[in-house]
């Protein structure tokens, strides 16, 4: 089983990311589970989504917990706001939009950089998040 985890902000679309990457796995023929996981009804409140993906059947029901194998991180802000890599699996991938690995402030993780030059559509954006989860997660 592959966890995912992302990051970001009320106001911007977390979970239908997230959604979007789960369904495309599903309709791949992987088990997929998403939870939804926020603070406050504010606009610019932390928030994270995490997907669970799997060849085989989820038992595993709460995302209280969770120990992601990828965290996926839309707002760069929030590096210096919340703890990305809480429960992150040792060898972790921390997959960003635009920093490199030494402007995060991570350490002990291998840090993907998405180049997704701004004012790229949503959808572009979206397609080039999956296409590196693909080769993360070998889907």
């Amino acid at each position: 089983m592959m966890e995912i985890r992302f990051h970001g902000r009320y106001g911007q679309p977390v979970t239908p990311w997230a959604m979007a990457m789960a369904e495309r796995a599903l309709n791949r023929g992987f088990f997929v589970q998403v939870f939804e996981n926020f603070g406050a009804f504010r606009p610019g409140a932390p928030l994270y989504t995490t997907v669970r993906i799997s060849s085989d059947f989820i038992y595993t029901r709460s995302a209280n917990k969770s120990t992601p194998d990828v965290v996926v991180v839309l707002d760069n802000s929030l590096f210096s706001v919340v703890d990305v890599t809480q429960g992150l699996k040792k060898g972790g991938v921390v997959i960003v939009s635009g920093l490199s690995p030494e402007e995060t402030g991570i350490k002990g993780y291998k840090i993907t950089t998405l180049e997704v030059p701004p004012g790229t559509e949503v959808k572009a954006r979206q397609e080039s998040l999956w296409q590196a989860l693909c080769g993360l997660l070998n889907l």
